[in-house]
């Protein structure tokens, strides 16, 4: 606990330091200086934090850090976040060139949320869903290239090391050296999205193609499970890989329970030595995703914008669906989407979503499941999706939207998102105050069952202790159906974060 309370005393003071109020994201010019000391809850583990996000802007140039201490009881700092290079890269929160829209930009870090196209595809999604657990770097860069035609293109990745989460757009006006109302301002573009492996979410630290979240023994091959899919059981399987070869005594133990004078024997070497290791995550299991969309402002005023969107995508040896016609609006303190969306058999929209990171794979008994395999069990459907925005009465702040899909023997479609938060005008020093909750792609909506697989709950509390010294709580909740039975239920189900300290920026 000393090396705690001495971090503290020289933070402390820099805190009271601060001359500017609130905490943006990224500081419009200068050097910035963020963070957090408090405590945080990971697993069932308690730790002290010290939190230190650094940031300098330049013209179009910013650079931040997110430096995480985490103490434990003993004040030690958990070294699962430093023992490794990939650890000290991984203290990147961004680097990034101009934005989104600009003639060129780039970003490396991590992103809260990106969104492809109208969202059909790739929506909110994140790659810290699972921070600090697990900590990506992830890349964009694009240009918006000021040629006839308007081409620009965009590259995403969730994790420049691995490379399994990608994402690509181009688009163009193909109209805009033509003059005719309208269509000259329209935009046509294409987008691709892929995960190249959806076991990735799951770490294997011995190569033997067996997850460690299923592996009993981490440290040695594994030699539980069925390699060669034969129905038997590698304990008391004499050929574990199916290759047709008796197994050398040597490396199966389960030949030399069976014939005990092969161990001293020389048709010992002669035997399968080299067991293949032939599990069924030995193949990386991938999904691809591709889009086509347009936009087209039809009304642009300062006090009311209009616009019609439309797009199509088809998941590859999946469904297709498609968006049309689609409306966004703006309109004094409203903000609100509409479109009407038919899915066909084996497609759900936003397949990359704020939960993909933890839904792309899980668990259920003695196996893995991807999300892609719930596929072969959606129906067709059609239906609304609407969302609105508003500020009402500088007070409240609010944010949802509601998707209602039908059809014959359709078992989800039905989706909701909501946050709520108080304007933090109003009560002096509150920054923000707010609780948000999505259940996505259910059967039905229901308030006395909040708690599915698909669904999140996330909330926050900050009040500002000086300039720019804030006392923060967060938490948040997701849930994860361990046994398969479609109910959450108990602690194991329930994947709970809290953090409660104090955020600062000078």
């Amino acid at each position: 606990m000393k090396k705690l309370m001495w971090l503290f005393i020289i933070l402390f003071p820099l805190m009271l330091l601060a001359q500017e109020e609130g905490m943006p994201t990224e500081p419009e010019n200068g050097i910035g200086m963020g963070g957090m000391v408090g405590s945080v809850t990971i697993g069932d583990q308690t730790y002290s934090q010290i939190r230190l996000m650094p940031e300098i802007t330049f013209w179009k140039f910013g650079f931040g850090l997110d430096i995480d201490l985490l103490i434990d009881a003993e004040g030690n700092v958990r070294k699962e976040d430093w023992d490794e290079t990939k650890d000290i890269i991984n203290k990147i929160y961004y680097i990034r060139f101009a934005q989104r829209g600009d003639p060129f930009y780039a970003r490396v870090g991590g992103f809260p949320f990106y969104t492809l196209g109208h969202g059909l595809i790739m929506k909110d999604y994140s790659n810290m869903l699972l921070y600090p657990n697990q900590r990506n770097i992830g890349a964009m860069m694009g240009f918006n290239l000021p040629l006839p035609l308007k081409p620009g293109a965009e590259l995403f990745t969730s994790n420049v090391e691995k490379n399994e989460i990608l994402a690509a757009n181009a688009h163009f006006m193909p109209f805009s050296l033509a003059e005719i109302p309208l269509l000259s301002n329209i935009s046509v573009g294409v987008s691709v999205a892929t995960d190249r492996d959806q076991y990735g979410k799951y770490e294997d630290a011995d190569n033997d193609n067996v997850p460690d979240v299923l592996d009993p023994n981490p440290d040695l091959p594994n030699y539980v499970y069925d390699l060669d899919g034969d129905a038997i059981n590698n304990v008391v399987d004499l050929d574990m890989d199916g290759d047709s070869i008796l197994d050398s005594p040597w490396v199966n133990d389960y030949v030399a329970d069976q014939y005990p004078a092969l161990m001293d024997s020389t048709l010992a070497a002669l035997l399968d030595n080299q067991i293949d290791p032939l599990h069924r995550y030995g193949n990386k299991k991938d999904v691809k995703i591709f889009s086509v969309d347009y936009d087209l402002p039809l009304i642009t005023t300062k006090l009311f914008t209009l616009g019609h969107y439309a797009e199509i995508a088809k998941i590859e040896n999946y469904g297709t669906g498609f968006i049309f016609p689609g409306f966004y609006s703006k309109f004094l303190i409203f903000n609100a989407n509409l479109e009407f969306r038919r899915f066909g058999e084996k497609f759900i929209p936003a397949y990359f979503d704020n939960l993909y990171d933890d839904q792309r794979a899980y668990v259920m008994g003695d196996t893995i499941m991807t999300k892609d395999m719930m596929l072969d069990y959606v129906k067709a459907s059609y239906g609304w999706y609407g969302s609105l925005e508003a500020n009402l009465f500088n007070v409240i702040i609010m944010r949802a939207a509601y998707q209602d899909m039908y059809g014959e023997d359709v078992q989800t479609g039905k989706s909701i998102w909501a946050k709520v938060g108080l304007d933090p005008k109003i009560i002096p020093k509150l920054r923000e105050a707010s609780i948000g909750y999505a259940q996505t792609n259910v059967p039905y909506i229901s308030v006395k069952k909040i708690q599915t697989p698909s669904a999140q709950i996330d909330g926050k509390v900050a009040y500002g202790l000086s300039a720019n010294t804030f006392l923060v709580g967060k938490y948040s909740e997701r849930y994860v159906d361990i046994n398969g039975n479609g109910k959450i239920k108990g602690k194991d189900e329930t994947v709970k974060s809290m953090t409660f300290g104090v955020e600062f920026q000078f």
